[in-house]
């Protein structure tokens, strides 16, 4: 019986597989096999690295790929001035009007998302470019002396 549910599983994955691409194939022409690594990539829950000349629908193609499957999607321009807090987020003072008391709450940086495109990581610093290798291997973010879980799927 478990055969059968497996076989089953394996098919209705295929065919979301197949509708995810047709869906993207409506917005990207002609890209089907880069579409299918890419989907490959992120059941198997790890990243890509597109590489290709400026005007080539990569961030198209990215943004397609999470709105037909419903994810969330950040973009984030890498800079020689970018810190790792500007991607991963940091911690605020923040007031109770009522007390008066003080304490830090967490904002949430672009990283929090479930499709990133990292455009240009060559160019920022080596902290903010472990910051993001953290965030790719661990799924989380350590910020302020805290870990704070990625959602998931998480897929740069």
């Amino acid at each position: 019986m478990l055969q059968q549910d497996d076989v089953q599983s394996a098919e209705m994955m295929q065919a979301a597989c197949q509708q995810t691409m047709e869906q993207v194939s409506k917005v990207i022409v002609g890209q089907q096999d880069v579409v299918q690594q890419l989907l490959i990539a992120l059941f198997a829950q790890g990243h890509c690295l597109l590489i290709g000349v400026p005007g080539l629908a990569k961030t198209l193609m990215v943004r397609t790929l999470s709105r037909a499957l419903s994810l969330d999607f950040n973009r984030i321009q890498f800079t020689p001035d970018l810190m790792p807090a500007d991607i991963t987020g940091t911690e605020v003072i923040q007031e109770d009007k009522n007390s008066g008391q003080r304490d830090f709450r967490f904002v949430t940086g672009p990283v929090f998302t479930n499709v990133l495109l990292a455009d240009e990581i060559n160019r920022t610093p080596p902290k903010t470019q472990a910051a993001l290798l953290e965030a790719m291997q661990e799924r989380q973010v350590t910020a302020g002396g805290q870990r704070h879980v990625l959602p998931d799927p998480f897929f740069v």
